[in-house]
């Protein structure tokens, strides 16, 4: 789910024809991500004992998807993106909680394109997610980064998933349906605006979700986001998030720090919990083919039981080519005391991707390598 698939282009296989008698350009570009590798955890959901596994999006999302263009002339543009997401290990696809049939689970828009910006209807990328993934100091990487606390406190969704409510086109807070969206950049800012209809009869608030996000890149990277998940029975918001965070180059040095707040409530508006994650960190390009980052995360639980989770994570990315990456990264992990009132607590506050550290004091390793097509 990183910014080089929400926001940028991966060139492959273009499919282009001209049309009319102007000559308009139209092209239709294949893309997608492989990624795969070998994962150590030192304790294992199962036991006590270590587990070594074949483990996909160590540090990607393995993506497949279609991507057209037509220009229409005088600046505009007819867009569309179809993008689905599958595991390297099976090849069968993966769906959001609640949810069992998509095809194309994280993006399936059309929309226009112009000098004064853009607008896409359909399911898309919530804006909050792109901004904030610029500042996070692992760039929201697929595992080890703050991208699980990010979506496991937003989990309300077709069944019941968070246990508080249902929005019936959420999905963990990082792909919203039924949404219409404008995005624009000015300068040296990018600003976007998602809503998301709950599709209740009678009510424009029952089952919504509004995500606000915007960056601005300059000298340095600041991010600030809101979201917000209505409940599709009471019109309650029983989830929302905002950030804020910063990052600083300085040579082959760029710091980041980034900052989410969550506060999850049940539909009679009492609150659940509230969740305050820190995370920071330091990337070094030590030389042209690689990058290495030491990052920290600190995130806080706070209802029923509190709690807090603390990670440290190491890791290096070499690059082959401009479409291969090997890489390689390490993760101490201490999950802390989990309480039982709220089933998700331990979720909520780990950095794992598919779940909580299954003991208090966790190992991960992790290589693979990441092929761009």
């Amino acid at each position: 789910m990183q910014n080089q698939y929400c926001r940028k282009s991966v060139l492959a296989i273009m499919l282009g024809c001209a049309t009319g008698a102007a000559a308009a350009q139209s092209s239709v570009t294949l893309y997608g991500v492989i990624d795969a590798g070998l994962l150590y955890t030192n304790h294992a959901a199962t036991g006590s004992g270590s587990q070594v596994q074949l483990a996909t999006g160590g540090i990607s999302p393995s993506i497949w998807g279609f991507r057209g263009v037509e220009d229409l002339g005088g600046g505009m543009k007819a867009i569309f993106d179809l993008e689905g997401h599958f595991s390297s290990n099976s090849g069968t696809m993966t769906s959001g909680p609640g949810f069992s049939s998509e095809i194309f689970r994280r993006q399936a828009n059309v929309g226009l394109s112009t000098a004064w910006g853009t607008l896409t209807l359909g399911r898309q990328y919530s804006p909050s997610l792109l901004a904030a993934l610029t500042t996070d100091p692992r760039g929201m990487k697929e595992n080890l980064s703050g991208l699980y606390p990010w979506a496991y406190t937003q989990l309300a969704a077709p069944g019941d998933a968070m246990g508080a409510g249902t929005s019936p086109s959420n999905d963990v807070g990082v792909f919203i349906g039924n949404a219409v969206q404008y995005s624009n950049t000015l300068g040296p800012v990018w600003m976007a605006a998602a809503y998301s209809f709950g599709g209740v009869a009678g009510s424009l608030k029952r089952g919504n979700e509004i995500s606000l996000g915007a960056t601005y890149t300059g000298p340095l990277t600041v991010s600030a986001t809101y979201q917000s998940i209505a409940d599709s029975v009471t019109g309650a918001n029983i989830s929302q998030l905002w950030s804020a965070g910063i990052a600083v180059p300085y040579g082959p040095v760029t710091g980041k720090f980034n900052y989410v707040d969550v506060i999850d409530r049940a539909v009679n508006g009492s609150d659940i919990s509230t969740v305050r994650s820190f995370g920071a960190g330091i990337d070094y390009r030590w030389s042209s083919a690689n990058t290495a980052t030491l990052a920290g995360y600190y995130n806080a639980y706070r209802g029923a039981h509190n709690s807090a989770a603390k990670a440290l994570v190491l890791s290096n990315d070499y690059s082959l080519s401009k479409r291969t990456t090997l890489y390689g990264q390490l993760a101490y992990i201490d999950a802390g005391a989990v309480g039982t009132v709220d089933p998700l607590e331990g979720l909520k506050t780990s950095i794992l991707a598919g779940g909580t550290a299954s003991a208090a004091r966790t190992v991960v390793a992790n290589v693979g390598i990441k092929h761009s097509f």
